[in-house]
């Protein structure tokens, strides 16, 4: 163990992490980073297979990015955001609303910013919540969401996590959703997403969608929104549920008035193949929550977007105003690098470039899928892929997820399963012969840990 690791056991508490596996797996010194490779502080190159818990959208340290931010620190750090604004902030903006998806019924006007995606859900709950209470609705108190779903850990983006698991040990400090059943397609192709498709709707038709629907009209009375993460719940060892899932939810709640809250966090700036993924479905969600990739995957930045026109419930007396704030709304460098990683998009091509790196993922999945027994699904939207694995045939300890990852780090990438679910979210930049080596690894490791 360096000693790096040991000063860190001996003063940091890390997320997602056993104390108990402190010992097994002590936490990693990385001394610098560049595109989609870490370097530790022995020299070793590491490839980052899930854009360091899915934020680097660009790869890492990228130079148009890193220009834009020494740039703003320099020129100014920071400002209150109460009663003061800057350029950063407000070209972020008017970016971000003209380029979110739209339809028929919903664009966006406004934009509030927060630090972390679990804030930019908060914001929009307690947004859809206010807005029922200036409006005289103040019984429509509850919010629907999927089972198995993953939305944040402060305690009201906790209590819309479909998940007992993450609920449970805060159960009594949170308050009750409603949750819905949701399909899982396990062969599920990115071709599936293609709004003209053969498969346009799928998942719209299954009994899963049908108790969803009929749930929600039970409910409506009672509900002020549903919170969803589109095509993809990510923290559910990726599963995948149809395009047609998605848009059927929403064109239920616009009938019933239910607000919906799209959990972009993830999926959001290229992952699924557009720069939203709601736009896949062609509709476009009340409040739409973005963070990760807002800032290219560097600064910690979030968002929500509003639909134009919701708004006006606050207006008038002080007394409706939306009472909210974070210490670091709208700083201007992290709102730099936001718009850095948005002119990255448009100098680099980026979307334009994902239909080769995507087929190539997908002859790499199917590779794996085929050549390795042991995986018993595999699926794709977008640069997002995951194999499930048989998880019978995993340690006897039951921490088939470790395993692996372990495995991975040892060939010189880094993976974080889900479990029994090994996925790949590298950076959107990512090169054919580093993600030949993704898909090599992930053969090995499941050879090497399931026999």
């Amino acid at each position: 163990m360096s000693s790096l690791s040991r000063r860190d056991q001996a003063v940091l508490w890390h997320p997602a992490t056993h104390f108990g596996d402190l010992e097994r797996t002590p936490p990693l010194p990385i001394r610098s980073a560049r595109g989609v490779w870490l370097t530790d502080e022995s020299g070793r190159k590491i490839l980052d297979g899930i854009g360091s818990w899915w934020t680097s959208i660009h790869g890492h340290g990228h130079p148009q990015i890193v220009a834009a931010i020494q740039r703003q620190v320099a020129q100014l750090d920071h400002v209150m955001f109460a009663g003061f604004t800057h350029a950063p902030a407000v070209e972020l903006a008017e970016r971000l609303l003209a380029l979110a998806p739209a339809d028929a019924h919903v664009r966006y006007g406004k934009v509030f910013y927060s630090d972390c995606g679990s804030a930019s859900v908060e914001v929009a709950l307690k947004l859809s919540y206010q807005s029922r209470v200036l409006r005289g609705e103040a019984g429509r108190r509850r919010f629907a969401a999927l089972e198995r779903s993953y939305h944040g850990e402060t305690l009201g983006a906790l209590s819309v996590c479909g998940s007992a698991d993450w609920r449970e040990p805060f159960s009594a400090l949170l308050h009750d959703a409603l949750y819905l059943p949701v399909p899982s397609v396990p062969d599920h192709a990115h071709a599936d997403l293609d709004p003209s498709g053969a498969r346009a709707e799928l998942g719209a038709d299954t009994p899963e969608a049908d108790r969803a629907v009929a749930l929600l009209e039970a409910h409506a009375h009672e509900l002020s929104a549903l919170v969803v993460e589109p095509l993809i719940q990510c923290a559910s060892r990726m599963n995948m549920y149809g395009v047609g899932f998605y848009r059927r939810l929403v064109d239920t709640c616009r009938r019933l008035d239910i607000h919906v809250i799209a959990d972009e966090i993830a999926v959001g700036f290229g992952r699924t193949g557009e720069l939203f993924a709601s736009a896949w479905a062609e509709r476009a969600p009340d409040l739409l929550c973005l963070s990760k990739g807002l800032s290219g995957g560097v600064l910690p930045l979030a968002a929500t977007l509003i639909r134009a026109g919701f708004e006006d419930d606050f207006k008038g007396d002080p007394s409706r105003s939306f009472a909210h704030s974070h210490t670091f709304t709208g700083n201007p460098i992290t709102c730099a690098a936001g718009l850095a990683s948005l002119d990255v998009f448009e100098s680099e091509r980026t979307l334009a470039g994902l239909p080769e790196r995507i087929e190539q993922m997908s002859a790499l999945r199917r590779r794996v899928a085929e050549r390795q027994p042991q995986v018993i699904e595999s699926r794709q939207a977008g640069l997002v892929a995951a194999l499930t694995v048989d998880r019978a045939r995993g340690p006897a300890d039951g921490r088939l997820g470790l395993a692996l990852r372990e495995a991975a780090l040892a060939r010189g990438v880094l993976l974080r399963p889900l479990h029994d679910t090994i996925y790949w979210m590298p950076a959107l930049n990512i090169d054919a012969d580093a993600l030949e080596l993704l898909a090599e690894v992930s053969a090995e490791i499941i050879e090497e840990v399931l026999g």
